[in-house]
């Protein structure tokens, strides 16, 4: 750099920065000349929903908040390049300035990256996933500083947006560790549930100078395999105030699965003696006494032969079984 272009760095700047994309949450100032020293007198313009801090040596030094601020040695800790003369233009005091955003950041999403275990009255012990969206906003710029950009060095908006989500997951991971809420009912129980977590978040990202403002949950899932079971379990329940419509649905299913095997249609008859043996098999557990002329084992033997056939799946034959058993 030569001598004039020294010169010309030495005029006194106007410091500030719109973002058109309302997407950034902290932004390096950088000068067009690509000298980032700051001179004595220099106008700083903070819009609304904006906050500036100047970091020298890497500690917070000073923060200014909307409006327009004149630069001096006063209200600043700086030195005016035009004092570094001997020092051929090069300021002895380095002075970094960021602008962070404080407006609230919408839509951004949470997930649980693996199953979290739950304690549950009906299942015993059950995984469940869950996902959903967050909204947060900074509201103590130096705490946000000093512990998100000096402790754990995350200095990118995706970085920033991505821990928080990992806030939220771990949150909601406690949050349903310690609720007595069977998993049946947590769907019935979004909002206030989505509140319960909403809180425990704000109480960990209180040192960070981040408030969520909305946490939502969108989805509680369980595993297939337990979503199958409450299935069949809704079937029988059904089919206990109502058998003759259980036994309709009962050969209905076994014409459609008669009609995929090879021998076509011929299944039907086992199908109809399905419908009719699971029917007395839900009646016997639901007075809780048994049919005349046949025994456990009998009727163990007969789920046993329609499962042989492929015409009981696994699933139903387990909890046909279960309710031979215990009656």
């Amino acid at each position: 750099m030569g001598f004039l272009d020294n010169v010309k760095g030495q005029f006194l700047d106007v410091i500030e920065f719109e973002d058109v994309s309302n997407k950034l949450i902290v932004y390096k100032y950088q000068r067009a000349s690509g000298n980032n020293e700051l001179k004595q007198g220099s106008k700083v313009v903070v819009r609304e929903g904006q906050v500036v801090a100047f970091l020298k040596g890497g500690q917070l030094a000073d923060i200014i908040y909307p409006g327009t601020t004149s630069l001096k040695t006063e209200n600043f800790p700086v030195l005016s390049t035009l004092k570094a003369f001997p020092h051929l233009f090069t300021s002895p005091v380095i002075s970094d300035v960021y602008f962070i955003s404080t407006r609230q950041f919408v839509d951004n999403k949470w997930a649980t990256k693996t199953p979290v275990l739950k304690r549950d009255s009906e299942f015993n012990m059950v995984r469940i996933r869950a996902y959903g969206k967050f909204a947060f906003r900074i509201v103590d710029v130096s705490a946000f500083m000093r512990e998100v950009f000096g402790s754990k060095g995350i200095v990118l908006t995706y970085d920033i947006v991505q821990y928080l989500s990992s806030m939220v997951s771990e949150a909601f991971a406690t949050t349903v560790g310690d609720s007595k809420l069977p998993v049946l009912d947590l769907a019935t129980q979004y909002r206030n549930f989505s509140g319960m977590v909403q809180k425990r978040v704000n109480e960990m990202s209180a040192e960070l100078g981040i408030e969520f403002t909305e946490v939502l949950i969108e989805s509680i899932s369980l595993p297939e395999e337990v979503e199958k079971l409450i299935d069949e379990q809704s079937g029988i329940g059904m089919a206990r105030q109502d058998m003759q419509t259980f036994m309709q649905y009962q050969t209905a299913r076994a014409m459609r699965d008669a009609a995929k095997q090879k021998g076509g249609l011929a299944g039907l008859g086992a199908g109809m003696a399905l419908g009719r043996a699971m029917a007395n098999s839900i009646e016997q557990t639901a007075s809780g006494g048994t049919a005349p002329g046949k025994s456990k084992a009998e009727k163990l033997r007969e789920l046993k032969k329609l499962l042989d056939e492929g015409i009981l799946t696994q699933d139903e034959f387990d909890a046909e079984k279960r309710k031979i058993l215990n009656s």
